[in-house]
């Protein structure tokens, strides 16, 4: 598994910030996840509230994508999972025509709360595109963070699937199980 460093995150540094050791890294907390090979990083937003990073396979970007992965982290926010949960599947509602959200888990990873929901979006209001996003948050003890792994298409009806590739949900699956937190200044949060 690659960590990928709260420096990447928030410094918003380039793709070899993916394959810096364990000691390069600085100490505290550490989201971890393997993104896909190739894709790049391009940063969004930063400042006192949020860092946004977002992610883009290769030959996409932010003008032009069908799939995306958006790294957020909210410093010094109280804000539990289960609530940014909740507000993504209110949002959903809000700017589709037709949303169609899963139902939101909660865990621990690592000793930290997890929240994960799916949400489906027939036509977004805005973009006028179909779309599937897998939505991830982790409390930890510096922020919370977020991973949203998102997919846009051609908009849908609600009696029809989203036409993604037929691969991509196992990917998905794939890529939810790498996503977690660590802290190498706390055992009871091991990095790998």
């Amino acid at each position: 598994m690659r960590l990928l460093p709260l420096a990447f995150v928030v410094t918003a540094l380039t793709a070899p910030a993916f394959a810096q050791t364990q000691a390069q890294q600085p100490a505290g907390e550490r989201l971890m996840l393997n993104p896909p090979t190739g894709w790049s990083p391009v940063p969004v937003q930063r400042n006192d509230k949020m860092v946004v990073t977002r992610l883009f396979p290769p030959g996409e970007n932010d003008k032009q994508w069908s799939q995306s992965i958006t790294l957020q982290l909210y410093p010094n926010s109280d804000q539990l999972p289960r609530a940014f949960a909740e507000g993504i599947v209110a949002y959903s509602r809000d700017n589709c025509e037709a949303a169609g959200p899963g139902p939101i888990n909660e865990a621990m990873t690592n000793g930290y709360p997890i929240a994960s929901v799916t949400v489906t979006c027939t036509k977004g209001r805005s973009s006028g595109m179909g779309g599937f996003a897998l939505v991830q948050a982790i409390r930890g003890k510096d922020a919370l963070y977020v991973v949203q792994r998102q997919w846009r298409g051609a908009a849908f009806s609600k009696n029809q699937s989203p036409n993604f590739p037929p691969t991509m949900l196992k990917e998905w699956g794939d890529f939810a199980k790498t996503v977690g937190l660590c802290d190498s200044r706390d055992q009871r949060h091991p990095c790998p």
